[in-house]
């Protein structure tokens, strides 16, 4: 190649470093810069190619990349040899720093070997990948700070995902919890279960299953597994779910269940004796002994209402309830017939729309009864009313339950609005409204009290509206 086509080539070259969006930079084998394109001066924040040219390139690479530069620009200048994409930290005369992704190969430049570099400029998105890390960094430690067992179930059933929790309650490390299936958790008998519940949560999108885990050395752990139906682009993903320890809730129910059966047993069959003996006693008997007797009576027909109502709350609680569609109106309706006849004296009063679906638990018909037959009892008026009322409402449904009887003593319903039942000032007469409590609460629902206009009470329950019967 002669001397013209040398420098037709080279101002064609040129024009191509000048002309590309990309930085690229010419230096010899001292690192000394020959030229730089404009991108090049931006991505150095210079401002004119002068304060570029003759400078070497070491003096815009941070410290901690010298011994990298210097190794690359070996390989390229004299041995020549290209390198990269190297990622390397860029130290602006600014005193900014940029992440950059260098790409060097070797050439001649005006008769003399020289190195050119391509650089990317790749600093917002180390940023972003630097903040992806943090954040999944983030995750992941607040879900190993979860006491619950946190699980991904793949498609194929194997646990894909898993945090600490798991570790410190199977006793397994993490490459044998690799080599594990599922069922491997779980005592024999309930692997069957656990594949079933895996099957369901695939395809209805949800499942709970309570199972006994069987750690590595042996010891069983009564478990509660909630899972979901994981979906990403549309696409099923897997399941994930939580685990939960349920051994304290499980001897809590269970010392209920003694509690109720000790009291139903003993306690209530004392008081069932020692009616029949007042009421024995009282035969024939009148004027202040009578009185006394009734007294007798009056106290231990509390007590059995009492007992009553705690047997029904510990079965609300210990045992599973479904929710169901309940028509709210034809409930209403079918408890203020049977009051119409137990109480012919009382005016039962109606004001109810022709249907409203309500989502709730099936006790809400003797919640419903317990709260009429309350108002009732406790109004000594010649005509005690009671009105009825269904509101229906797009998300939820109002029922309320109006009396012009006395007013319920607010230590009867502030401690369920306020959880002041644990403490020394409770003194509840009964259960009963608490027993309306936990119905309304199992529905997914709320109880309110307020003050009847002009007198008497007014109790509201508003639970969820059902769409349909047979949700």
């Amino acid at each position: 190649m002669d001397n013209g086509e040398r420098e037709e080539s080279e101002r064609r070259y040129r024009r191509l470093i000048e002309t590309s969006p990309a930085p690229i930079n010419l230096f010899d084998a001292s690192g000394e810069i020959i030229w730089g394109n404009d991108a090049v001066l931006d991505l150095l924040g210079l401002e004119i190619r002068e304060e570029l040219v003759g400078r070497s390139i070491f003096d815009f690479i941070h410290p901690e990349d010298e011994y990298t530069a210097q190794q690359e620009l070996a390989e390229v200048v004299e041995e020549k040899r290209a390198t990269g994409p190297t990622t390397m930290q860029l130290h602006r005369p600014d005193g900014d720093t940029r992440t950059i992704r260098v790409s060097t190969a070797p050439g001649r430049y005006h008769g003399r070997d020289i190195g050119q570099a391509v650089v990317v400029d790749i600093t917002e998105l180390e940023e972003l990948r630097e903040s992806l890390v943090a954040e999944r960094q983030f995750v992941e430690t607040a879900l190993d700070t979860l006491q619950d067992v946190f699980y991904v179930i793949d498609p194929s059933g194997h646990l894909q995902r898993w945090n600490d929790t798991l570790l410190e309650v199977t006793g397994y490390d993490e490459s044998e919890i690799e080599d594990l299936d599922v069922e491997d958790f779980f005592i024999e008998e309930h692997t069957d279960r656990v594949s079933r519940s895996i099957t369901t949560a695939f395809a209805e999108g949800e499942d709970t299953l309570t199972a006994t885990l069987l750690t590595k050395r042996g010891a069983t752990v009564p478990f509660e597994f909630r899972k979901r139906r994981l979906l990403q682009d549309g696409e099923v993903a897997g399941l994930v779910g939580i685990g939960r320890d349920v051994s304290a809730r499980q001897e809590r129910e269970r010392h209920l269940r003694i509690a109720d059966r000790v009291l139903q047993h003993n306690m209530r069959n004392q008081l069932n004796i020692v009616q029949g003996a007042a009421m024995g006693l009282g035969e024939g008997l009148d004027g202040a002994d009578r009185r006394e007797i009734e007294r007798i009576t009056d106290a231990t027909d509390r007590l059995l209402s009492i007992f009553d109502n705690h047997h029904r709350i510990v079965e609300l609680l210990t045992e599973r309830h479904y929710t169901e569609a309940i028509d709210a109106v034809e409930l209403v309706a079918s408890i203020g017939e049977q009051f119409d006849d137990e109480y012919p004296d009382a005016c039962v009063e109606y004001e109810l729309p022709e249907a409203a679906l309500v989502s709730t638990v099936p006790a809400l018909e003797q919640a419903l009864q317990e709260l009429v037959e309350n108002a009732l009892e406790h109004n000594d008026s010649r005509q005690p009313t009671v009105e009825l009322a269904v509101e229906p409402g797009e998300t939820e449904v109002e029922i309320h339950v109006r009396d012009d009887g006395p007013r319920i003593p607010e230590i009867e319903y502030r401690t369920k609005q306020h959880d002041e039942a644990g403490s020394p000032t409770f003194h509840s007469a009964g259960l009963g409204l608490w027993f309306v409590h936990w119905v309304v609460t199992r529905s997914g629902g709320t109880v309110t009290f307020a003050e009847n206009d002009p007198a008497g009470n007014l109790i509201t329950i508003a639970l969820p509206a059902a769409q349909s019967r047979w949700r």
